[in-house]
Parts: C-alpha cells; structure tokens; sequence
C-alpha cells in the first residue's frame, strides 16, 4: 500500500481508537469498535476516496458476530473488522456507500445481524420465505443442517 494512504488510514485509525495491521503487502486489515465503525468508513470513502466496497462477511466468534468490511482500492486490499454482540445490532453503512445494502442483508439472513438503519432489515434476501422464525440462521453455530432440510422438506428421498 502506498506510504500515503498507509500513513492517512493511520492518522484516521488513530482519531477512531481503532487498530491497523498491516498483514501483507497490499493487504491490510483495521479493527474498529463497532461504536466508531460509522466514522471511520465516511473518514475511508469521504477523505482518502476508497469507494470500491467489494463484499461484507461474517463469522461466528461464539458470543460475538465478527463483520469484515472489504474494500479495494487501486492494488491495495483493505479490511475494516468489527465486532457486535449476537444480541445487538451492527451500525449501517448504506447511508455512506448505497451498495452496502444487499451486503448487509446477507449477513442479515446468514447470520442473524440486523444492521441499524439499513431500511431492509425486516426482507429476506438468501433465506426462503418459509424459513422458520424459530430456526437459527443457517451460518451460525448452534445451527443444526440436519434440522433445517427436514423443517424446510428438504429431505432427500431415500433409494430404491
């Protein structure tokens, strides 16, 4: 990543109490509290112009859903990760990048996560309509696959 914006993703870093790693070249990852996660991305798109958000993920830490933000820009990948608690929401981005919307609610559907201030919350985008509101989300941990074909039939029928 060129010493500029390394040097600036610092600086912002710094201002958001938030961490920066770099873990190869070309690739560096930033840990924010989810309470900063807001300013930090408008600070990424608004001052150092990195628009280009390429996916969200999510990841089961047990008590916590992980989020990590992936942005490119030019031949440098950026990483900006968070961490909310399975029973709250995480802060939305879409307000700042549009694009985030769909991203969001698949890590809405697949894990749980509602996003606070995504006006989609309350949609399906991957999960059927027929999911069982009883059911955990498909990714997270405690979530059972056999469990989930047999209350959505989706059971193969067995050989003859």
């Amino acid at each position: 990543m060129s010493e500029n914006i390394l040097e600036q993703i610092g600086k912002i870093a710094n201002e958001t109490n938030s961490k920066v790693v770099t873990l190869r070249k070309g690739e560096t990852v930033i840990e924010v509290e989810k309470d900063n996660l807001r300013n930090f991305i408008t600070h990424l798109v608004q001052d150092l112009k990195v628009r280009n958000l390429t996916t969200i993920t999510g990841l089961d830490l047990g008590q916590e859903i992980g989020i990590m933000y992936h942005f490119s820009y030019e031949r440098e990948t950026i990483h900006v990760r968070t961490k909310v608690a399975k029973t709250s929401a995480a802060p939305s981005i879409v307000k700042i990048i549009p694009g985030a919307i769909l991203y969001e609610m698949e890590v809405h559907d697949m894990f749980g996560t509602g996003f606070e201030g995504n006006p989609w919350n309350d949609k399906k985008l991957l999960l059927p309509d027929n999911w069982p509101s009883d059911l955990p989300p498909p990714l997270l941990k405690s979530s059972k696959p056999a469990e989930i074909r047999k209350r959505l039939h989706l059971e193969a029928e067995p050989k003859k």
